[in-house]
């Protein structure tokens, strides 16, 4: 059996000490995505502070019983995708535009194969800790993204600061774990059935680029 997170976002602050954000009461910790959460209590629940849904299931992360963890909503089935995933990569990541190595991130290299411009994807991926057996489960919509006709394009989940990257949870156990893990994408456009791929992570953390 995985081992999930079964305890919720408000027990667990509760024990901490930590205060969480309720209507009328004074509040001096930070909290930047207004989940009712602390920042400094996303951290320990490995949730991310800029993001009130961070698993993407549609309740906040207060709300959330398991804030890191959704199960694939992605429908599985539909006519053969016009895309395939080329490259999966989840370190040893490479900045082609400045020519150097860039810091550890999930990477997906989408080539189009149609003769159509791909809009509308979302994706869906998981993280599986190989020591603990923990799973973190993340759904987004990446809105935005497109694939040339015949073309290839690359969607980075990391900070999220640049066009075609997305940004995935700093607290992650993909940050913070430093066993082996093994991540599984879904990719998914409208009407199509989606592509998906497994990709092992080596053991240690994530690195920074030199």
């Amino acid at each position: 059996m995985t081992l999930k997170k079964h305890i919720s976002t408000l027990a667990l602050a509760s024990i901490l000490g930590l205060t969480l954000a309720q209507p009328g009461v004074s509040q001096t910790a930070t909290d930047s995505d207004g989940d009712g959460v602390p920042d400094s209590a996303e951290v320990l629940l490995g949730t991310d502070p800029m993001v009130a849904d961070t698993d993407g299931d549609g309740q906040n992360d207060l709300a959330d019983t398991e804030p890191a963890y959704m199960a694939n909503p992605i429908d599985m089935t539909g006519a053969p995708a016009p895309f395939a995933i080329k490259e999966a990569l989840v370190e040893n990541n490479y900045d082609y535009a400045a020519k150097k190595d860039a810091t550890d991130h999930l990477e997906l290299l989408v080539a189009n194969s149609g003769s159509t411009d791909l809009t509308g994807f979302s994706i869906y991926y998981s993280i599986t800790d190989a020591d603990t057996g923990k799973v973190e489960g993340t759904f987004r919509k990446l809105d935005g993204f497109a694939v040339p006709a015949g073309a290839e394009a690359r969607i980075h989940l990391d900070d999220g600061t640049l066009p075609g990257h997305f940004r995935a949870n700093p607290n992650s156990i993909y940050i913070t774990s430093q066993a082996a893990k093994t991540i599984s994408f879904v990719l998914k456009l409208d009407g199509f059935a989606p592509v998906s791929v497994d990709v092992a992570k080596d053991k240690g953390g994530a690195e920074a680029a030199d």
